[in-house]
């Protein structure tokens, strides 16, 4: 691994607002470009598969198992899990 360097960036404002309220600004934004690649790399293998990976289509995946969770934590209340 190499040695941090600073660099200066512009951000809008409702950005910086997140960095203002974190204690390590530059592990945040460390962090948020590591998971940014893991995510494009993630979709180039499925890409690479045969799958296409829409925006729309993950947010349909998102909310149907969204509902799925509900479901189960309904059925763990009633006593049904």
């Amino acid at each position: 691994m190499t040695s941090p360097r600073k660099i200066s960036i512009y951000l809008p404002d409702d950005v910086r607002e997140v960095l203002d309220s974190v204690d390590n600004a530059s592990a945040y934004v460390a962090e948020s470009i590591r998971m940014r690649r893991r995510h494009e790399a993630t979709r180039a293998v499925l890409r690479e598969a045969g799958y296409l990976v829409t925006d729309a289509g993950v947010e349909r995946m998102r909310q149907r198992i969204y509902a799925l969770d509900v479901l189960k934590a309904q059925a763990v209340q009633a006593g049904d899990e």
